[in-house]
């Protein structure tokens, strides 16, 4: 049986429901409502945003600069976003009924659930008769006679006037984003930049890892690649520390520039600055006052300053024992054990070893060129009526909202612009 659609949207995430959401709202060209049909490969819609912003869903950012999406072609990226803005999803999703939360430029939903966002979305496709069906594994893509045809694992067949592909990348394939619509549309002829893992944690050589396992620390955060000089990204915040390696917002923010060094077999690492307000010199002499002012053993009379895991490693690394006490030291002793403790936490350096993979990444850098579609519509270059919207496209985006703004804005103007008779 091959069902026929005026148009079909494959993947019912973040993109692909805004895509159906759009086309409802943007139905130009005719008065009568053209039938969409979503295909989900997972049992259920938008599972990928449910789990969003440790599933209360940072939707978006008032922040907005072309560093905060990453991409081949970042000016063409940031044009797309300016197209459909942070304001216009905010408004959209206000017309929803989602009222804002906002905190330092991050935008929530009020009630801080994720899963209310998805339930918006689908409500609307659904009750504007847009038509879902789940569980459905798409394995090819047709064009013949001017028509897209789409054959699913199960072996039915859908054919449409329009398609839109936003069936996500290769992260997380738990949520049914496995990477293989890439191979479709590399059938096709789009090109394909070789998708990569991005936002994920790193794994690094330290011989005390599992003696700071748990620990949190804010600090500045350097990526150096070659060469400790050569830095190639810089950002402060809270980093966390595993038995594997390690983790947090400044590490995923640079793990994409780290994922492509070691792909290049280029020796690189991390910097971690835990006094990135202060110089060196000056650190010495607080940790010096402190440690000798306290009178017990320099392990306990630092303990307010620096993280006691990792302080007494640190302790022994720079040439004093957890059990010395520093008022009992000369002068000269003094100087050379602080200088080098000071040193210590200006330049904790550690190797990078890998990364944690496309399964615990949270989105993924690659995908189709963006040279193959028009930035206005999203409309494929090389085949008319055919769009692309969200992860499946080369972009990704900083943590922060951000990936998910590129999903609403591409997957809105692919289902406008879809909607305009031709």
């Amino acid at each position: 049986m091959n069902e026929a659609y005026d148009k079909i949207i494959i993947g019912a995430g973040a993109a692909g429901l805004t895509a159906a959401y759009s086309s409802c709202v943007e139905n130009k060209g005719s008065e009568k409502p053209k039938s969409i049909l979503l295909l989900e490969r997972k049992d259920v819609v938008g599972k990928k945003i449910t789990a969003t912003g440790n599933g209360k869903c940072n939707y978006t950012n008032s922040v907005q600069n072309k560093e905060c999406y990453r991409s081949s072609d970042p000016d063409k990226a940031f044009r797309i976003i300016k197209s459909y803005d942070h304001e216009h999803i905010i408004k959209m999703f206000q017309s929803l009924g989602v009222l804002p939360r906002e905190r330092n430029g991050y935008f929530y939903p009020y009630g801080e659930q994720a899963k209310s966002i998805r339930d918006v979305l689908k409500n609307a496709v659904v009750s504007k008769g847009a038509v879902i069906h789940t569980d459905k594994d798409v394995t090819d893509i047709d064009r013949s006679n001017d028509k897209y045809t789409v054959t699913c694992a199960d072996g039915t067949k859908y054919t449409a006037n329009k398609l839109i592909v936003a069936a996500g990348g290769c992260a997380a394939p738990v949520f049914g984003t496995d990477g293989a619509i890439f191979g479709i549309l590399k059938k096709l002829g789009l090109k394909i930049i070789t998708p990569k893992p991005a936002l994920c944690g790193l794994k690094i050589d330290y011989r005390y890892l599992k003696n700071i396992d748990g620990v949190r620390l804010k600090c500045k955060c350097s990526l150096y690649s070659k060469e400790v000089k050569n830095i190639i990204y810089s950002e402060e915040g809270e980093i966390i520390f595993s038995k594997n390696g390690i983790s947090g917002i400044p590490v995923m923010n640079l793990s994409r520039f780290a994922v492509n060094e070691t792909d290049k077999n280029n020796k690189c690492g991390l910097i971690l600055d835990l006094f990135p307000d202060m110089e060196e010199l000056q650190l010495e002499g607080i940790l010096a006052l402190t440690a000798t002012a306290n009178g017990g053993p320099v392990s306990t009379a630092l303990s307010a300053v620096v993280n006691d895991k990792l302080l007494k490693i640190l302790i022994r690394e720079s040439g004093m024992d957890i059990e010395d006490h520093a008022d009992r030291f000369d002068k000269a002793k003094r100087k050379e054990a602080f200088s080098k403790l000071a040193r210590l936490l200006k330049n904790f350096t550690m190797s990078i070893t890998g990364n944690n993979g496309f399964e615990n990444a949270q989105t993924t850098q690659g995908g189709v060129s963006l040279d193959e579609i028009d930035e206005k519509t999203m409309q494929c270059k090389k085949y008319p009526r055919l769009f692309l919207a969200g992860e499946v496209l080369d972009v990704d985006g900083m943590c922060g909202g951000y990936n998910l703004q590129w999903a609403w804005t591409t997957g809105y103007l692919a289902g406008q612009f879809s909607s305009i008779d031709v």
